[in-house]
Order: C-alpha cells, then sequence, then structure tokens
C-alpha cells in the first residue's frame, strides 16, 4: 500500500469525471464510499488513499471527502464504519497540504486518538471502582476468554436501551455463566451520583473510572456513546470503537462457535473431470529495433516521463477515452516519484502476445530510487493505444549483463 499505483489514479479520476454532471459532489463522493465499503480491507484501505489522493487538485472536493469520511468510516453507528480505512485518510489529510496547518493539527490529533487500541493491539489497562466496594479494580485482572466493554453514560437513552439488550442476550448471557465472557460496563465521566443512582443487570460488572484517567489522558478514543469494546484473554482488541451490539455478538459467535472435531470425511473416489490444459503465455522476446511499435512504446513513455498528459490522451483509441477523462495522465510520474524515488532509467522493450488474441503487448521495468515499476502498453490495428498499465514491482531483480569475471590476484 506504499506505493500508488498509476491505474488506481486513473480509475477514481475516470470515476469522478462520469459522475461529475449526475450528482453534487457530496452525493457522489458517498457513492463511492459506499462502493470502497464493499471491497475487502486491503483494497478498501487502498482506493481511499488513492482517492484522497486525487482529489488534492480540488480543496474544496478534499475538504468535502473528508468531512464525509469522517462522518461514515470513524462513526460506530454507522453501517460502513471502519477504522483502517479512516486510518488512511487520516493519515493523507494529516499529511497534505491541501489544509491549512490548523486543519492539518486537527487531522493529525484525530490520528493520535484512532490509533490508540488499535485491532489486533493490547488494550491500554484502567482502573475503576464498583458500586458494591470500594476496592480499586483493573481491566487486567479479568480473566476470561473474552472481556466486552461497555463504555455507558447512565443519562444517555441509547445505553439504557442497549443495556436493556444486553440483558436479554441469550448469547451473552450463556457465555457469561459459562464463565467464557466477562462484561464490564464502564462509566467514564465524572458525575458520581448519577452513576450510582442507575440500575445495571447482574449479568455485567457496573464499574466507574474514579480517577477519571480514561478522560483526562484520553486512554480510550470514544467518540459516541455507547460504545463496545471486545478483547481476548490476552486483552488484545478484536473491535473497537463498535456501537452495533448485532455486530458484537456475531463476532462472540463466530469466535465461539466450535470447531469439527475428528477426521475430515474422505473425498468421494470418482474419478475428476479432466481439466483442458490451459497454454501459456508465450515468453518476453526483445523487441526488434525496426518494430515500429517499440518506438511508439518509447514515445508514449516520454509523454509521461515528460508530463506530457495531453499527448498522451490524444494517442489513446476512442474506447479508452469513453473511458478515462482528460488531465487523467497530469502529474502522473510525479504521483509515482513521491513514493518510489526519482526514476533512474528503464530496460529494452519486451514484445508478447496477449492470450486469445491477435495482439502483443510492449513492456518494460522502470527504475526508480526505491523500486523498480513495470510499464506495459498495447496497440490497436490503428496505432492507437488500446491499453496502458503501470505498477509497483515487488522483489524484481533487474535484467543486466552478466558481470565480468573477477580479476586473478595471482597475474597482478
Amino acid at each position: 500500500m506504499k506505493k500508488l499505483i498509476l491505474t488506481a489514479i486513473i480509475a477514481i479520476t475516470a470515476w469522478c469525471a462520469t459522475h461529475a454532471q449526475s450528482a453534487p459532489a457530496p452525493e457522489r463522493y458517498n457513492e463511492l464510499i459506499e462502493q470502497v465499503a464493499q471491497l475487502d480491507q486491503r483494497k478498501a484501505e487502498f482506493l481511499m488513499k488513492a482517492t484522497m489522493e486525487t482529489l488534492t487538485k480540488d480543496p474544496k472536493g478534499y475538504r468535502q471527502m473528508l468531512e464525509l469520511a469522517e462522518k461514515r468510516f470513524s462513526d460506530p453507528a454507522d453501517p460502513i464504519h471502519n477504522e483502517g480505512v479512516y486510518l488512511e485518510v487520516l493519515k493523507h489529510a494529516s499529511e497534505n497540504y491541501v489544509l491549512s496547518a490548523a486543519e492539518r493539527e486537527k487531522q493529525r490529533l484525530l490520528l493520535v486518538g484512532a490509533k490508540k487500541n488499535m485491532i489486533g493491539k493490547e488494550a491500554t489497562d484502567f482502573d475503576y471502582v464498583t458500586a458494591k466496594d470500594k476496592t480499586v479494580h483493573h481491566l487486567k485482572d479479568l480473566k476470561a476468554d473474552n472481556i466486552l466493554i461497555y463504555f455507558n453514560n447512565p443519562d444517555c437513552e441509547s445505553c439504557e436501551a442497549v443495556k436493556e439488550r444486553l440483558a436479554k442476550s441469550e448469547l451473552i448471557n450463556q457465555l457469561v455463566n459459562d464463565k467464557k465472557l466477562i462484561v464490564l460496563a464502564i462509566y467514564p465521566y465524572d458525575d458520581q451520583k448519577l452513576w450510582k443512582k442507575a440500575k445495571y443487570p447482574s449479568m455485567m460488572i457496573n464499574g466507574w473510572n474514579q480517577s477519571r484517567q480514561i478522560e483526562y489522558n484520553e486512554l480510550y478514543d470514544l467518540p459516541t456513546l455507547p460504545c463496545f469494546y471486545l478483547l481476548d484473554k490476552e486483552y488484545k482488541v478484536l473491535i473497537k470503537n463498535e456501537g452495533s451490539l448485532n455486530k458484537v455478538e456475531a463476532k462472540l459467535k463466530e469466535l465461539t462457535t466450535a470447531a469439527p472435531v475428528g477426521p475430515a470425511p474422505e473425498p468421494p473416489t470418482a474419478k475428476p473431470e479432466a481439466k483442458p490444459e490451459s497454454k501459456p503465455m508465450p515468453k518476453a522476446t526483445l523487441a526488434p529495433a525496426d518494430d515500429p511499435n517499440t518506438a511508439r512504446s518509447e514515445q508514449m513513455l516520454g509523454y509521461i516521463l515528460d508530463n506530457k498528459g495531453q499527448d498522451l490522451y490524444d494517442n489513446l483509441s476512442d474506447k479508452m477515452k469513453s473511458q478515462i477523462p482528460a488531465g487523467a495522465f497530469d502529474n502522473t510520474i510525479i504521483k509515482v516519484e513521491e513514493q518510489m524515488g526519482a526514476y533512474q532509467s528503464h530496460e529494452p522493450w519486451e514484445i508478447r502476445q496477449l492470450p486469445g488474441t491477435e495482439m502483443n503487448a510492449y513492456s518494460t521495468v522502470m527504475s526508480f530510487e526505491k523500486g523498480k515499476a513495470s510499464f506495459l502498453i498495447v496497440f490497436e490495428e490503428d496505432g492507437k493505444v488500446g491499453g496502458i498499465n503501470m505498477s509497483p514491482m515487488n522483489n524484481v531483480k533487474a535484467r543486466t549483463r552478466p558481470a565480468a569475471p573477477a580479476a586473478d590476484p595471482a597475474k597482478e
């Protein structure tokens, strides 16, 4: 995720351009966020980061997307609440100069809060007292397979409603009775009288953070109440800032569902159906110097390196132009170099036939200070660009000529 891929930036720009006239910015941004929420975590984080990068040219749009992302991804009550995606947004906003210094500082502070007690990390310990005694207890005194922390305020109607649902939950009560789960209700604020007057079900521990460290030292990020944190027996966070009891129950059910015991059933003895052999893609060969598309490939790459996005766009086929807006290639090399360092060189062009077609793909490997990227381009029969792609390469070894044999010290 550390490197921006050209095609992703183009895709986001194309999406925004396609919807530019169909709806006001907040509405189309919300539609994009809904689409991002449908992706797996890694893709969602990358796509949101690429989206923020694309919007740097539009300060108003950038702020609108930032506000909407905070509302949708950071609110535990929102169905697409996702801390990981929101972290990517905050990282970009706190480092990008689209915002003023004061705005960036606000995003930095939000980022600091969002990083506290992250999923997979050990939860911060805190103290509490109960209404039954004055003994100071600690979160990490509790021992169970799972610990459910229920941050709440007795003066909050939603908190009271969720508390009643907790008391009636068959799954949670069963786990508590089986001593596999501890429910710790914590009031983190200062109204002791309000807390003492409130009634809590016997299946949960009713605690008050009397030292007020949770609030004063901001030990936990609590954007809204009620709010759940679910921990495992090692106090590692499994669920963070969750406002939905349904999601908590679903996670507990997933954790406590017994895996089938015993040997797996033997597979049927029927003969597997014969699958047609897939033809391997032809190996790449060095592109002939007199191949006109070799020179064309060099020219197209030159447009990117020289930041001549319009010239490259003019060479696209009509089909590609219908999918990619003018300006999509602007500052492409600048964006890539921001992530991978300055461009150094590229290797000789190679050519291979695309499987199932009569079209050839021309490719090279571009070297940057921090790594390498593959660049591939396809031309249609009329010479127009029918496909283009640039993406980072992992652990790519440069194809170099064999090194000269080492000198023999004895002959020196």
